[in-house]
């Protein structure tokens, strides 16, 4: 196991390997045309229940791609889930269809430095991780990492999950954001989640502990998070959620304007300002945010992300729209492939229409 001193050392070198040998950095001002792809998966439930055919994505499979998510043994939290074959040529075809940023969502897919106790058998070891930056941005990508620390998606801290606002559970996030800081190669962004936490979301999760922050204490661990990004030199990101059960004046006074926002719908294929969820993407514009609007084809709607990309292009101030993401919200596994690869067209198909 590589220390973390080695660790920190290496991706010294490995950034003064890519000064020299000029490959991009990714990052700048470009309009981000994002892709999510997941890495790590255990972040839904903190106990794991046989597929159900109509599941948000699973209702979308053929019966033989669902048929091979529910054979014995393929579903676990021990082990990390992931084809590196299948990402191999997914993340080509999702640069030849022009995404220029991959928000990678780690959880416990790698073997974090810090804090080795959080591996499962297969992570990635830091060093490895590292390199699939460096093949990642040698391909023309900016490359982020996403780690969710919404106590509704936060299952893969494991034992840390339960000592929430502790001063032990704040020194190991700010542990982690340091060592996902490095893995990356200190990217521009770093995403913290922050998605779905409240009482209404638990009521239809897998967990045996209901466990969320409520008011101050809320503000008072996304500023701690927001701060731990800041410190290291770039930029957080969140999901824009709290907008949705909360006070948009409440918002614009507690949370930093250098935190990007990704608000997010799903299931809505003619976006319109009549609709609350998008009256938030502009709200977020007005109140001074930085936004990138989040779609996807996780219900089967092929509409959703392009036509989200027209809508947003047409009506949100380009000093604020900085780019769209598309999350497929399934595993990089053969099952889904024919999903992975769907939502990659659907971003070639939007940044068609847009021109």
């Amino acid at each position: 196991m590589v220390s973390r001193r080695e660790f920190l050392g290496g991706a010294a070198a490995f950034a003064a390997s890519v000064q020299a040998t000029g490959l991009p950095a990714g990052g700048g001002s470009e309009f981000a045309w994002g892709y999510m792809p997941q890495f790590g998966n255990n972040m839904w439930g903190d106990i794991m229940t046989p597929p159900a055919r109509d599941g948000i994505q699973t209702r979308i499979l053929t019966d033989e791609e669902f048929a091979a998510i529910c054979s014995p043994g393929y579903d676990t939290r021990t082990a990390v889930r992931f084809d590196e074959t299948l990402w191999r040529s997914l993340s080509r075809q999702i640069r030849d269809d022009g995404s220029n940023l991959l928000l990678i969502d780690l959880g416990e897919f790698v073997v974090y430095p810090s804090h080795p106790e959080l591996a499962v058998a297969g992570s990635w070891s830091a060093e490895k991780m590292l390199s699939e930056v460096r093949r990642l941005k040698g391909m023309g990508f900016a490359v982020a990492p996403k780690m969710n620390l919404s106590c509704c998606h936060d299952f893969w801290l494991k034992d840390y999950a339960r000592m929430v606002s502790t001063a032990k559970y704040y020194h190991v996030v700010k542990d982690l954001v340091r060592d996902a800081y490095e893995m990356f190669d200190h990217p521009e962004f770093i995403h913290l989640g922050m998605d779905e936490e409240d009482i209404v979301e638990y009521q239809s999760r897998n967990t045996t502990l209901v466990r969320f922050r409520q008011g101050d204490l809320w503000w008072h661990d996304v500023r701690y998070f927001v701060d731990c990004v800041e410190r290291l030199g770039c930029r957080a990101w969140v999901w824009s959620d709290y907008i949705r059960r909360h006070p948009m004046d409440e918002f614009a006074r507690r949370m930093p304007k250098t935190v990007i926002q990704s608000p997010w719908t799903y299931r809505t294929e003619k976006p319109s300002f009549d609709d609350p969820l998008i009256k938030i993407y502009l709200s977020l514009c007005e109140a001074g945010y930085d936004v990138i609007p989040c779609a996807s084809n996780c219900y089967g709607l092929k509409e959703n992300f392009p036509a989200t990309a027209v809508f947003c292009k047409r009506n949100l101030p380009a000093e604020h729209y900085k780019g769209m993401l598309m999350a497929p919200w399934v595993e990089t596994r053969a099952p889904y492939g024919r999903l992975l690869r769907e939502a990659s067209s659907l971003v070639a198909e939007a940044r068609r229409r847009v021109g």
